[in-house]
């Protein structure tokens, strides 16, 4: 078969098959377009899923009578002029190829009015003949893209199409995520003649986290807390919800990226590195973030449906994320803290060490997240099979809840009691079950106590670190060197502390106007090595041995124990610590507890 140029129809067809892949692509590319054209009230229309009618009107700026037949062919846009446009793309669209794709599949009537024109025009076309035609019509300013039997000339695509349920939920989807991205634009969603789905402009914070409420449930709004970085050329804002109220499921992660929704597996790896030591095993982070940055430093052309993109800086962007996310998560959980000591309740989700102390040595920036609920430090379930009807919270409900102190002079009295049993011999106390993997059940004749795992292992960690402190720490190198801009550090590289960074087991080299890091100490090698070289460098520049020793404790207690591990510090509590009770949080067990056991 010899080669030959495909003819327009077929060529318009092959593309069709990336553009349009089911009836909720076609609703991404008409929004966008809309979006793009200004407009701040969209109204859609579905019917039986999309395959046979999707009609979409918007109040944008409209397309001029000369221009309808153009916008039906072929790589035909205003959004791009040049190369130099391609490089810095601002717009949803760029290509060009929507509106023909989806005319070379169906059959679509294109109606607009600009506000400077007198009178509204329609073209309209049907599958493979492409014969566009112009005729006058009566339309308001604005835009209406009506298409109809979407596949009809195309069997093999059409019996690929889902359920009319399955096809319309994929279509809710694009329009909740648009929703997400654009508060500043009214949506209306109705399907087979039955409105849906109705969000109104919201122009306040207030209205925001309402139309948050309705697409991700309100239990998301009421746990939510807002992230807004400083500025700069990298900003990330949007909300986050506290480790112990995460989803079990990824039905909540949307990411946008300069207004665009994304599936970016760089993104969702900083956000998933930021989360892991605070979150519980069985659940996953839960969040709305969007991220923005110049244009020229991202391109949105590597994927047919944009839902990816690639970054010229990626490891940038991702420590940039990384950074922003785990500082949030710090201040959630030092507010835990605070406000469980308060309450004197057991938070059975515990706080990784390092949050709980950082405080001491370390600024706490909260002023850059706003709280935009009330923070429940309420004790989640836990012991239900193990002490039933036994413990009461302070409402006096009989649920199988972790214990409050209640009465503060009956526990001063019982701990003042178990702090004797709690010095007696290393085989009186023992552990019973392990809890989030880092909060240890413990048992003493009839005492019962919760010890905190992580707690204790940095403790020891820190005794431990005082000693290597003496003599100098050893470093490990770093599989790949890490190299930074000697501009990102306040102090000239001339004025470093070099000896006490070697003590530290620290490695780098002036490299022109970079800084290679080859080396760091082992409890710093695995996390974001660029910040934690600056954070160690500030460290040692302005804080004591003391303090210095504290926070790289922090970086060495574990999120999560086995329980051949939990035994160990267990052992190690038991044994070396001077005061074992200062660690112990004690439950008060019923005498009927006590008598059958």
């Amino acid at each position: 078969m010899p080669i030959q140029q495909l003819p327009i129809e077929l060529a318009n067809q092959i593309a069709a098959g990336e553009v349009v892949e089911r009836p909720s692509s076609v609703v991404k590319e008409l929004v966008e377009n809309a979006l793009d054209a200004g407009a701040d009230e969209l109204v859609l229309d579905i019917e039986k899923g999309g395959s046979k009618r999707i009609r979409i009107r918007d109040n944008g700026c409209g397309i001029s009578r000369d221009e309808l037949t153009l916008a039906l062919s072929r790589h035909a846009t205003s959004k791009v002029q040049s190369l130099e446009d391609l490089e810095r793309i601002g717009s949803l669209g760029f290509r060009g190829e929507a509106l023909a794709s989806i005319s070379s599949v169906s059959r679509l009537r294109l109606t607009s009015k600009p506000a400077e024109q007198s009178e509204a025009w329609q073209a309209w076309t049907e599958g493979r003949d492409m014969q566009v035609n112009v005729e006058p019509a009566a339309h308001p300013n604005g835009t209406t893209v009506d298409i109809q039997d979407l596949f009809f000339n195309t069997p093999a695509r059409r019996k690929f199409l889902r359920t009319e349920k399955t096809e319309f939920s994929h279509i809710d989807e694009v329009i909740k995520r648009i929703a997400l991205s654009r508060f500043d634009v009214a949506f209306q969603l109705s399907h087979n003649g039955k409105t849906l789905r109705r969000y109104p402009r919201a122009d306040s914070e207030k209205q925001q986290l309402q139309r948050v409420a309705k697409i991700c449930g309100g239990q998301f709004a009421e746990q939510a807390y807002q992230l807004q970085s400083p500025e700069g050329d990298y900003k990330l804002k949007g909300w986050m919800v506290a480790p112990e109220h995460c989803r079990y499921q990824g039905d909540v992660q949307h990411f946008f990226v300069n207004g665009r929704m994304m599936r970016d597996k760089l993104l969702a790896h900083a956000v998933r590195q930021a989360y892991e030591k605070y979150l519980p095993t069985d659940r996953v982070p839960t969040y709305i973030l969007y991220f923005e940055l110049p244009a020229e430093q991202v391109d949105v052309n590597v994927h047919p449906a944009k839902h990816e993109v690639r970054f010229h800086y990626q490891r940038q962007v991702h420590d940039f994320i990384l950074t922003q996310v785990e500082r949030v998560l710090r201040s959630l959980t030092e507010m835990s803290v605070s406000a469980g000591a308060e309450d004197a309740s057991v938070d059975f989700k515990g706080e990784p060490y390092e949050s709980a102390h950082r405080h001491q040595y370390q600024s706490n920036d909260t002023s850059t997240m706003r709280e935009s609920s009330r923070y429940s430090t309420a004790p989640r379930k836990a012991m239900g099979s193990l002490l039933p009807n036994a413990v009461t919270s302070s409402a006096g409900s009989s649920e199988s809840q972790p214990a409050s102190t209640g009465n503060a002079s009956a526990f001063s009295a019982s701990a003042s009691v178990s702090r004797q049993e709690a010095s007696s011999p290393s085989e009186s106390w023992r552990l019973l079950s392990l809890f989030n993997g880092h909060q240890a059940l413990v048992r003493h004749s009839n005492r019962l106590a919760w010890l905190n795992v992580r707690q204790v292992h940095a403790v020891c960690a820190q005794e431990k670190l005082s000693q290597q402190l003496e003599d100098g720490l050893s470093g490990q190198p770093l599989l790949v060197p890490v190299t930074v801009s000697a501009k990102e550090f306040k102090t000239p590289v001339s004025q470093w502390p070099e000896q006490q960074l070697n003590r530290l087991g620290v490695m780098y080299y002036r490299q022109k106007d970079m800084v290679v890091i080859e080396q760091m100490p082992e409890m710093l090698r695995k996390g974001n090595v660029a910040l934690l070289f600056k954070q160690l460098l500030e460290q040692v520049s302005e804080n004591s041995d003391t303090q210095l020793l504290k926070w790289l404790t922090t970086f060495v207690a574990k999120g999560e124990y086995s329980t051949t591990e939990a035994e160990h510090w267990v052992k190690q509590w038991r044994d070396q610590l001077h005061e074992p009770a200062d660690y112990l949080q004690f439950i008060e067990v019923p005498e009927a507890y006590n008598a059958n056991h």
